[in-house]
Order: C-alpha cells, then structure tokens, then sequence
C-alpha cells in the first residue's frame, strides 16, 4: 500500500504520544532515588496515568464522534509531553502525580481522534491504514526510554524537557495540516450523504466480541512484556543487560508483524489474518516454557511476536468496521480501556511468579492466549453481521 500524509501523520502523532507512556516507568527510579517517594508511590504514578487515560478516551471518542476536532490530536500530544516534562522539576509527589495525570488526559485526546483520522486516512485499505498507525504506538512505547536514558544523563531529573521537542513538533504539523484534514472529514460526510454508507449500522455484540479479542491479546502483550526479561535472567541464567536484549529483539519483531499484518490482512481479509494468528500463537505459548536451550527459546521469541501481533491492525479495523456511525468511540475503547486491562492483570501475572515461579507464570499467559484464540473464533465475519444487522432491524 502507498501510504498518504494523513497516514504519516496520525502514525507520527501516534509516536509522539506514546513515548510519554513508555518514558514514566523509566523514570521511576530516577524518581525513587531523588525524590525520596517510595516504590508504593511510584506504581501510584503509572496507575495514575494509565487508568485516567484509559478510562476517559471512550468519552472523547464519543466527541469526536459528534464533532470533527483534529486539532485535539495536537493538543493531546501537547499536554501528554508538557505533563511529563515538568515531572523533573517538581517536589512534591502530588504535584508530581498531578503533572501525570495530565499528561495521562493528553494521552486520552490523542487516541481516539487520531484513531479515527487513521481510519478515514485509510480508505479501502483499513488494515494497512490502521496497522501504520498501530505501529506508531510501538515505535513510541520503545523510543520514550531511550529518550530518557540519553536525557538523565545529560541534564538529571530537569531532562525531562526533552519530552516537549516531539510534543511541539506534533503541534506544528496537525496544526499545519488542519485544512486537509478538515477536507478529508467532509469528503466523509458527503458520501455518507450520498447513501454509500447510509445502510451501515452499528453491531455493538460483534464489537464487543472484538475488544474482548484485544483484550485477551493485551494480557498475553504486557504478559510478555513485562516478563521475558525477569523469565531469560532467572531460569535461562542470562545477566540483567542481556536478558533486556531480548525484549527489544521481541519489540522490533512486533513492530515488523503488525506493519505486514495489515498488508495481508487488506488482501486476504481481516478474519483470517485474526483467526490464523491467534491459532498459531496457542501452541507456541506452551512450547515456550518447556524449553531448555537458551537458543532455541530466544528464536522462539520470533514467531510468537509475529503470530501475537500481526493481528492488531486487523482487530482495530475491524471493530471500527463494525461500528461505523461511532469510529471514535470505538477506537476510545478498543485503544483505551481493551488494551488497558492487560496492563492491570500484569500484577496478578506477577503474584503467580512470586508464589509458583515464572515457568507457570508463562503458562498462565498462555492461558490467555488460549481465551484470545476462542474470542477470535467467536466474532462474525463483518459481511454476516450486517446481514445480521439489517435483518434484526427489519424484525
């Protein structure tokens, strides 16, 4: 696919916005050691910011349902980079929390605009359209702890302005093309007046089928995550900084699968990019806490980023599919609250870890996997469920 601005552009604000989110908890410890908060204090704060994102983007997907506001993508980056960046300049921890969640709110304005624009950015091409985007999230969630790796050590805890540069050049680019997008929105309406998607209706049921697939993959995601450096440091008896290696090993492979998953899924269609992904994950979830080579455990790593995510882009637009009068509100629960909760099941993930050992902490994430397969196989293909739709509307 030949991807236009639009798609750039919601990719490169998408970027911008998620290096806030994978910068906090790299702070963290700077803030330990000089902020005097306590590790209790410090998981406040990504709660703090997590949760406040997560559960308030619904509600301005609903909005920008009502109302095209494209300029609230600027103004999400800008208070997502701006809440962050005075972290290093406060005392208090409630100021401090205070500064968090704001850059959480801007985090929410973001997502659910910018998902929507991603969609319209898209045309025919949804999967591709949406997959750009997706891997904007990545890319973003794997440059903010670099960014603040290389800011800590430059200038300590008053590096964390470094974090406006992306969050203003955000700003100048959606403000600059807000004429465009403007003329992108009202192409929308007018074929909606037209009648070419006046016989479209929304499928709640199918789509909430749908976030409960991204739900289930959100777990098994923040269950890799957050325990493949912890699983190759204590049983494969790898050093911290190379079992770290192998999550960014992971995280580049993912980027690449969600990027070709959106490709395929645009022309082998979404259901059996979705479904043959998640199938082929299954088995290779139980295999990998069986094995002993160390080798053969890393390339392992491979296939299961790729079977995990290429689905994603698919699964995003096919949940906008199915709700085509609220694509806002859509990308608002599917980007905010669905992929959340993987990150709020993470601890008891861990509890498991700490009380049985992380072998049977891994084979509790490929129990999710399992659940992420089953819901995968329950959603209806997008054709059936308008049937469906139409013929529940004339009854």
């Amino acid at each position: 696919m030949k991807y236009n601005k639009y798609n750039v552009l919601t990719m490169f604000g998408h970027v911008c916005s998620d290096i806030n989110q994978g910068a906090l908890p790299a702070l963290l410890p700077f803030l330990v050691l000089h902020k005097n908060i306590s590790y209790t204090s410090a998981a406040g704060l990504v709660f703090a910011a997590n949760s406040m994102s997560s559960f308030i983007q619904p509600f301005f997907g609903y909005l920008g349902d009502k109302v095209f506001l494209p300029w609230l993508m600027a103004l999400g980056v800008f208070l997502a980079g701006g809440g962050l960046a005075l972290v290093g300049y406060l005392d208090s921890y409630w100021a401090i929390f205070a500064a968090v969640m704001v850059s959480g709110v801007g985090i929410a304005l973001f997502h659910p605009e910018g998902g929507r624009i991603a969609n319209l950015a898209a045309g025919e091409k949804k999967g591709s359209g949406i997959a750009l985007f997706a891997v904007g999230g990545h890319v973003g969630f794997a440059l903010g702890p670099i960014i603040t790796a290389i800011a800590m050590a430059a200038f300590g805890l008053h590096g964390t302005v470094v974090f406006l540069v992306p969050a203003l050049c955000t700003v100048i680019v959606v403000m600059a093309s807000l004429e465009g997008l403007n003329r992108l929105s009202a192409e929308s309406r007018n074929k909606k007046k037209e009648g070419k998607q006046s016989e479209e209706k929304d499928d709640w049921k199918s789509f909430f089928k749908v976030s409960a697939c991204i739900t289930g993959r959100s777990v098994v995601t923040y269950g890799m995550t957050t325990f493949i450096p912890l699983y190759f440091a204590a049983v494969m008896m790898l050093s911290e900084t190379q079992a770290g290696t192998t999550l960014t090993f992971f995280s580049l492979v993912s980027a690449v699968a969600v990027l070709f998953g959106g490709q395929v899924a645009d022309r082998l269609g979404f259901h059996r990019v979705i479904r043959t992904g998640f199938f082929c994950l299954v088995p290779l979830m139980l295999i990998f806490p069986m094995v002993q080579n160390l080798h053969f455990a890393v390339l392992l790593l491979a296939p299961i980023a790729i079977c995990l995510n290429t689905p994603q882009g698919a699964t995003l637009a096919l949940g906008q599919k199915f709700l085509p009068n609220h694509i806002g509100t859509s990308s608002g629960i599917m980007l905010g609250i669905a992929v959340s909760i993987g990150g709020m099941v993470a601890p008891g993930i861990g509890w498991i870890g700490d009380n049985y050992g992380l072998t049977r902490a891994m084979y509790a994430v490929a129990g999710f996997a399992v659940l992420t397969m089953i819901f995968a196989f329950l959603i209806p293909g997008a054709e059936k469920s308008r049937d469906e739709a139409a013929s529940d509307s004339l009854g």
